[in-house]
């Protein structure tokens, strides 16, 4: 099979574009003179929102002039903001619709190729009736998931039979009023990208750096409360900083920059298991920055730790490395999922939108990743003891949190319920996570229009 970047075909004198392909065939596209297939294309236009009120007599003579067309994985119908010459009827197969937004790619509702109505009404079988009337620009891409066939309508062969039949022109009207109606009651925001499908944006070298400046030392004052909760000893609240900012600015640009160049570089559909590739490309940032993590701990535990940094930096490592792992996905997929879903008529301000997206995953980060914190702390701190000996102690403590009217033979549980349920300092570290995530994409985001010479996709 020879690889080819565009495959072209005439239909009606005109040229229709099918890209990125691998194939030794072309795909042409047939009119339909078949009366099973001519029944097919009727059946998929009634269930589309501009034909819902037409009769099939009127269909009868448009699917005439429709086209029948096989596709195959990977073929391309339309690209966000090419002209719209033709609606897509699916009649088998499956059609994923990316927009992009913001620098950012989001999948458009779910996949299409579904003959039943979604929650909302809507029936996912056609693709461009609202924009090939006068060829406006494609909303999204339409990319090809699976092998299948739909029918194609032309929008010369449309605005032929609106002039030429007043009926079916009046029925499309009708139809159109109806759909109007239907969505005025359904508001909603169509971006819903699964969670480890939530694609990278763009991101500047020099505006993640300035953010994670700011942001060090937000962490390292919180870090040292949070030592502090659990050791019950203070330390300084910005200790060695002239290691821990260079290391926190590496830190996040690892975390942004990896994300980014994964996203570009990893296909998950062209592998057997998607979801798996894709959850490895999720938690790689993770498990990478570990430790520059490490370094970063070891800066804020020289009170109690007095091993030299160099040996101190890998207390703890292992389940640091399951905290990173959270850490990142908040920092990056969980805070562009959430930014997607808060509802636009209650928040329309994209800063807003941005800060509420970040707050909420830092929510779900800081407490997921509470655990994993404490034990890697504790271990950093005091290296000689087990993981399940810090593990003991976080429980004893608990056993005060306990009330009295618990028997006694009940009292351990609860209090390991406690320790892991509703752990100590839950709060100061929830705070920090949230606060990191605000500071880090808040600035990203407002430095986004800033034109500044240096680049992520550069840097690899």
């Amino acid at each position: 099979a020879k690889a080819i970047s565009a495959t072209n075909f005439e239909s009606e004198g005109r040229e229709w574009t099918q890209a990125a392909r691998v194939r030794t065939e072309t795909p042409q596209p047939r009119m339909i003179t078949d009366p099973k297939h001519q029944e097919e294309a009727i059946k998929l236009l009634k269930q589309a929102p501009m034909f819902l009120a037409c009769k099939d007599d009127h269909l009868r003579k448009l699917v005439k002039d429709m086209e029948r067309v096989d596709f195959h994985k990977g073929d391309v119908l339309c690209k966000q903001g090419d002209p719209q010459d033709r609606a897509f009827f699916i009649a088998e197969g499956q059609i994923r619709r990316e927009r992009m937004v913001n620098d950012r790619t989001h999948q458009v509702m779910d996949t299409f190729g579904n003959s039943e109505p979604d929650q909302y009404g809507n029936r996912k079988i056609a693709i461009g009736v609202l924009h090939v009337l006068t060829r406006d620009p494609s909303f999204a891409e339409a990319k090809c998931m699976s092998q299948g066939h739909l029918y194609a309508l032309s929008s010369e062969a449309l605005n032929r039979h609106l002039l030429s039949d007043a009926i079916l022109a009046t029925n499309i009207v009708h139809s159109l009023s109806v759909e109007v109606r239907r969505q005025s009651n359904h508001v909603r925001w169509l971006m819903r990208t699964p969670l480890l499908e939530q694609r990278a944006k763009k991101t500047n070298v020099i505006a993640v750096s300035i953010a994670a400046s700011v942001e060090s030392f937000y962490r390292s004052g919180l870090n040292a409360a949070m030592n502090a909760k659990l050791s019950g000893q203070w330390g300084k609240l910005f200790p060695n900083m002239h290691i821990q900012m260079p290391a926190r600015i590496l830190y996040i640009n690892g975390f942004k920059g990896l994300r980014q160049y994964l996203d570009l570089s990893v296909k998950p559909e062209e592998f057997s298991n998607p979801t798996a590739v894709r959850l490895a490309a999720v938690v790689a940032p993770g498990i990478v920055m570990t430790p520059l993590s490490s370094i970063l701990e070891a800066s804020n535990a020289g009170h109690m730790n007095p091993e030299p940094i160099t040996s101190r930096w890998m207390r703890g490592i292992s389940w640091r490395m399951v905290r990173e792992i959270i850490f990142g996905i908040g920092l990056n997929q969980m805070s562009d999922y959430w930014e997607e879903r808060i509802p636009h008529q209650l928040v329309e301000a994209e800063p807003l939108r941005n800060a509420l997206g970040s707050l909420i995953a830092g929510v779900c980060s800081g407490y997921l990743s509470h655990i994993p914190h404490n034990l890697s702390t504790l271990k950093l701190m005091t290296p000689s003891k087990t993981y399940l000996e810090h593990l003991s102690s976080l429980v004893a403590q608990s056993e005060s949190r306990v009330p009295n009217t618990i028997p006694p033979a009940a009292r351990r549980t609860v209090a390991t319920v406690f320790a892991i349920l509703f752990p100590r300092a839950v709060m100061i570290r929830t705070a920090q996570i949230v606060g990191s995530f605000v500071i880090l994409n808040g600035t990203i985001n407002a430095l986004k229009y800033v034109e500044l010479p240096t680049s992520i996709p550069t840097a690899f």
